[in-house]
């Protein structure tokens, strides 16, 4: 049997974008045994997935950290004896564990500092595709097709029914349409005023008499009550009392999601569920949500930045961000809920 290891991306987002990758390889190598190498936090993203073995975790904050904690990594490695394996970032840290684990077959990204331990060197895509498919190519190279297919996230009938409990017993929402709204995000200009998402959800709860909901993360708990505190309708708080698979689950049921450019946002895109992007500092054509665009809305106003990607997440607020006005996401929302109650 050959034995594939994938050395994946960081962040959720990026993680679910390694999910064409995975399935074109899968397609293609139905008898292989496919592992994956990524952060430990970012392994729920592709749990259930029917296109992994094993999921292995490189903790390197923790227990990877340091010379004993990556020779423990090595060994492990070692152990279960990879023919190939494709990393999917630029990374000289990752290509020496692949090197020192003794994996022949190495496919990767050309670069100056760790093209030379790959034994395949891939020049990366010309013009940048959408990121999802960005890592077609190392699949190219080795003579395998490369299709373009969505990316998906899986979830499982026992996270499906537990989801349903959750949200029965949380105020306000039992039997209730749901429209979800995500404020939080990984850098602190990619994210859209909490009194606009107050405003908004007002205007929705008021509209389409459905509830809202606020998500997030622990770390997105004192935000998520900034947009609470600022809403007149009553709201029901999910941020900080959910893992991702758990909200995961919850976003299966939402009539509408609305977040910035999160691993959320596309994992709710990834559920077929309508949503409606709101972009700044980043660029829709390579992060933006994959899906049917019958169920998509992205507002971005580029011109308000002239560096696009803009990567400085120092910036309090970006201007794009800035730009997008409450009128244009309630329009963007509500003709989504018309079409897709059509």
């Amino acid at each position: 049997m050959e034995r594939i290891l994938v050395v994946l991306p960081n962040w959720y987002g990026e993680t679910l974008f390694a999910t064409p990758f995975l399935r074109a390889l899968r397609q293609q190598r139905s008898d292989a045994f496919i592992a994956t190498l990524g952060w430990p936090q970012c392994r729920e993203v592709l749990l259930h997935s029917p296109h992994v073995n094993e999921l292995i975790d490189y903790d390197e904050r923790c227990a990877h950290r340091g010379v004993a904690g990556k020779w423990r990594l090595i060994v492990a490695l070692r152990a279960r004896r990879f023919d190939t394996a494709f990393i999917l970032r630029k990374s000289l840290s990752r290509s020496l564990l692949l090197a020192s684990a003794g994996i022949l077959a190495r496919v990767g990204f050309d670069h100056p500092k760790s093209g030379w331990l790959l034994t395949r060197r891939v020049s990366p895509p010309a013009p940048a595709p959408h990121k999802a498919f960005s890592y077609l190519p190392l699949l190219e190279a080795i003579g395998l097709a490369a299709a373009r297919h969505p990316y998906d996230y899986t979830v499982s009938a026992e996270e499906r029914l537990a989801a349903r409990a959750l949200l029965k017993t949380t105020p306000l929402v039992s039997g209730r349409p749901m429209i979800m709204l995500h404020p939080g995000a990984n850098w602190r200009h990619k994210r859209w005023p909490p009194e606009r998402f107050a405003a908004l959800g007002d205007r929705l709860a008021e509209r389409t008499q459905s509830q809202i909901v606020i998500t997030g993360g622990r770390d997105d708990a004192a935000l998520g009550e900034a947009v609470a505190r600022r809403m007149r309708q009553p709201v029901a708080m999910l941020a900080g009392l959910t893992t991702l698979r758990q909200l995961g689950a919850c976003l299966e049921q939402a009539r509408l999601v609305v977040a910035g450019d999160t691993g959320v946002l596309h994992i709710a895109a990834a559920l077929h569920r309508p949503v409606v992007g709101l972009y700044g500092p980043t660029a829709p054509a390579f992060t933006g949500p994959l899906g049917d665009p019958r169920r998509t809305a992205i507002i971005h106003h580029a011109d308000c930045c002239p560096h696009i990607p803009c990567y400085a997440p120092e910036h309090p607020v970006h201007p794009g961000m800035e730009a997008i006005a409450v009128d244009e996401v309630y329009q963007a929302a509500a003709e989504l809920l018309n079409s897709v109650t059509q």
